[in-house]
């Protein structure tokens, strides 16, 4: 990443990113007795993560 000059989106989308990871598997806990979403809750979490991370990055830089 030595030509990207802003590397600000990177730190907000791993941070997103494990963030999430503690929600989906919080979220795989509490719904354990349904199979879908106690194995989807994973990418859910990680995916929200990343949402969120976006548009807090797309606030703070406007």
């Amino acid at each position: 990443m030595n030509n990207n000059k802003d590397n600000g989106l990177s730190k907000y989308l791993v941070i997103g990113m494990i963030i999430g990871l503690f929600v989906g598997v919080v979220f795989s806990i509490i719904m354990r007795n349904n199979t879908f979403f106690a194995i989807s809750g994973i990418g859910f979490g990680i995916s929200f993560g990343i949402l969120i991370a976006v548009i807090i990055w797309g606030l703070k830089k406007s």
